[in-house]
């Protein structure tokens, strides 16, 4: 694989794997191992799909256009205001999600995750970082984002080799499944997915070779769907179901139930974590800081960039002090927006630019396979996602 794929897809994958595999034992852990299986099959699917729709459409009205530009080209004004609304939405609340839990990580490798102040101002600190490197432009984020992901399977292999010894497969296999948390899992999980707000960046860096960008797409979400069910499956079969009930959505009490006493093992875990959601920080900053730059018409000069810099991490901040420990009720309160983003709008897109095409005889640059049947589908499922976050 070339290099600049090879970058690409850790971009989606890192993207990818911070939100959800941290998440996902505290999300669908009461629903079972196998059941949890099935789910992940699902909504890997749908993603990819909805993924192929989004470059389908980026391709078809501009390649490297932002996801607002986009709906403006196609949908018109108002089309345009729900997606900028929606995707900052959502992009500031998974930043918040990011910030928060590595606030609580690194309080807890440096001994003071017990003081609310010490904590706030280790989740300060993490984000100036990022801030930082965010600032030195987009060659600096995908080379460093490039090294962090390779890092991250690194501390992943290391993690779940040690996590190997510690899981109970009775107490996995056997496991019965509570379907009350179901529909509450469905957003949280499809969130896991997400990652398709960085497509107009993946055209930009990789271009329009329609091939290539398929194989990215696919490469890049296969990866995160096997880390998952390795992920479920060591973590499940490390914690008992009744813990997870306890962890009030807490990374840092995550990996203490996993460690079981283990100073070896939280340092482990604490790492492969730390990496798992820098690697996501990094595709995400860099979505809201293009969509920021794009939408309210800012530059690339220095100081420009560092008024960017600003709008995206001021408010980031301000919430992760106003909101510590929020880490599953921000990927949850996500999972509406990412269901109009990800599914519907692509869906909508989509399916008008083809009517449009056929009308006046025009030949697509590409057409996600599925035709109408696999549209409608999938738009089905983006209402379910939106209607289960609110039920």
């Amino acid at each position: 694989m070339k290099s600049q794929s090879l970058d690409a897809v850790c971009i989606v994958a890192g993207t990818t794997i911070g939100a959800g595999m941290l998440g996902l034992p505290m999300a669908i852990g009461f629903l079972g191992f196998k059941v949890s299986m099935v789910l992940l099959l699902v909504m890997w699917a749908l993603a990819f799909y909805t993924s192929l729709l989004l470059l389908e459409v980026n391709l078809q009205v501009g390649a490297g256009l932002n996801v607002n530009m986009m709906v403006k080209k196609v949908l018109g004004r108002w089309g345009q205001v729900i997606a900028v609304v929606c995707l900052g939405f959502l992009l500031y609340a998974v930043l918040v999600a990011y910030v928060t839990a590595m606030g609580g990580i690194i309080a807890r490798a440096i001994g003071v995750n017990g003081d609310a102040f010490s904590t706030g101002a280790c989740s300060v600190a993490f984000a100036l970082v990022m801030a930082t490197i965010m600032y030195l432009g987009t060659n600096a984020i995908v080379r460093f984002n490039s090294l962090f992901f390779l890092s991250m399977l690194g501390a992943m292999g290391i993690a779940f080799a040690t996590l190997s010894t510690t899981v109970d497969v009775n107490v996995l296999m056997d496991a019965t499944p509570d379907y009350k948390y179901l529909v509450g899992s469905i957003p949280v999980l499809f969130a896991s997915f997400s990652f398709h707000f960085c497509i107009p960046s993946i055209t930009t860096v990789v271009g329009t070779n329609t091939r290539q960008l398929v194989r990215i797409m696919f490469w890049g979400t296969l990866l995160p769907l096997l880390c998952y069910m390795l992920w479920l499956f060591l973590s499940l079969g490390s914690v008992p179901m009744d813990q997870i009930v306890h962890m009030r959505g807490g990374v840092d009490s995550l990996i203490k139930s996993m460690c079981n006493g283990s100073v070896v093992i939280q340092t482990i875990l604490s790492i492969f974590a730390a990496f798992a959601l820098i690697t996501s920080f990094f595709g995400v900053a860099l979505s809201l800081f293009d969509l920021m730059a794009e939408t309210l018409r800012r530059g690339n000069s220095g100081r420009e960039r560092m008024g960017t810099t600003v709008i995206v991490f001021v408010p980031v901040i301000i919430a992760s002090l106003l909101a510590p420990g929020g880490f599953i009720a921000a990927l949850a309160h996500a999972g509406a927006a990412l269901a109009v983003i990800c599914i519907l709008l692509p869906c909508a897109m989509s399916y008008k630019l083809r009517r449009e095409a056929k009308a006046a005889a025009n030949k697509f640059v590409y057409m996600t396979p599925g035709g109408s049947m696999g549209i409608a589908t999938a738009a089905v499922c983006g209402v379910v996602i939106l209607v289960a976050n609110y039920i």
